[in-house]
Protein backbone atom coordinates (compact mmCIF):
# COMPACT_ATOMS: atom_id res chain seq x y z
CA UNK A 1 0.00 0.00 0.00
CA UNK A 2 1.71 3.31 -0.99
CA UNK A 3 0.99 6.47 1.48
CA UNK A 4 0.82 9.11 -0.52
CA UNK A 5 0.31 13.41 -0.39
CA UNK A 6 0.13 16.09 -2.70
CA UNK A 7 3.07 18.42 -2.00
CA UNK A 8 3.93 22.10 -3.87
CA UNK A 9 7.49 21.99 -5.19
CA UNK A 10 9.62 24.95 -4.24
CA UNK A 11 10.96 25.86 -7.33
CA UNK A 12 8.49 25.19 -10.02
CA UNK A 13 5.04 25.78 -8.08
CA UNK A 14 3.36 22.80 -9.43
CA UNK A 15 2.12 20.09 -7.40
CA UNK A 16 3.42 16.50 -6.75
CA UNK A 17 1.73 13.34 -5.55
CA UNK A 18 4.70 12.23 -3.26
CA UNK A 19 5.31 8.55 -1.73
CA UNK A 20 5.72 8.90 2.13
CA UNK A 21 7.08 5.61 1.46
CA UNK A 22 10.44 6.37 0.05
CA UNK A 23 11.41 9.17 2.16
CA UNK A 24 14.76 8.57 4.22
CA UNK A 25 14.42 12.64 6.40
CA UNK A 26 12.63 15.21 6.53
CA UNK A 27 14.00 18.86 7.28
CA UNK A 28 13.09 22.17 7.36
CA UNK A 29 14.86 24.78 5.62
CA UNK A 30 15.23 28.50 5.49
CA UNK A 31 12.26 28.84 2.80
CA UNK A 32 11.07 25.49 1.70
CA UNK A 33 11.36 21.94 3.66
CA UNK A 34 13.92 19.57 2.41
CA UNK A 35 12.71 15.56 1.42
CA UNK A 36 15.21 13.21 1.01
CA UNK A 37 14.52 10.03 -0.33
CA UNK A 38 16.25 6.71 -1.56
CA UNK A 39 16.79 8.49 -5.30
CA UNK A 40 17.75 12.29 -4.24
CA UNK A 41 15.83 15.26 -2.45
CA UNK A 42 13.22 17.79 -3.51
CA UNK A 43 12.20 21.07 -1.91
CA UNK A 44 8.80 21.62 -1.48
CA UNK A 45 6.63 24.62 0.12
CA UNK A 46 4.68 22.83 2.83
CA UNK A 47 6.01 23.16 6.45
CA UNK A 48 7.31 20.21 9.19
CA UNK A 49 3.76 20.59 10.00
CA UNK A 50 1.38 20.44 7.52
CA UNK A 51 3.36 17.15 5.95
CA UNK A 52 3.09 15.63 9.41
CA UNK A 53 -0.70 16.34 9.58
CA UNK A 54 -0.94 15.20 6.13
CA UNK A 55 0.81 11.98 6.55
CA UNK A 56 -1.41 11.25 9.75
CA UNK A 57 -4.67 12.08 8.20
CA UNK A 58 -3.70 9.89 5.11
CA UNK A 59 -5.14 5.87 5.32
CA UNK A 60 -2.50 5.18 2.39
CA UNK A 61 -3.95 3.94 -1.39
CA UNK A 62 -3.96 0.62 -1.85
CA UNK A 63 -2.77 0.19 -5.38
CA UNK A 64 -2.85 -3.36 -6.01
CA UNK A 65 -5.48 -4.42 -8.55
CA UNK A 66 -8.76 -5.86 -7.14
CA UNK A 67 -9.08 -10.04 -8.23
CA UNK A 68 -12.68 -11.75 -7.65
Amino acid sequence: MAHLITLTGAVDGHEMLFNLDTVVSIEKGLNSTIIATRWGSTMVRESLESIREAASNNSGIDIAPHTE
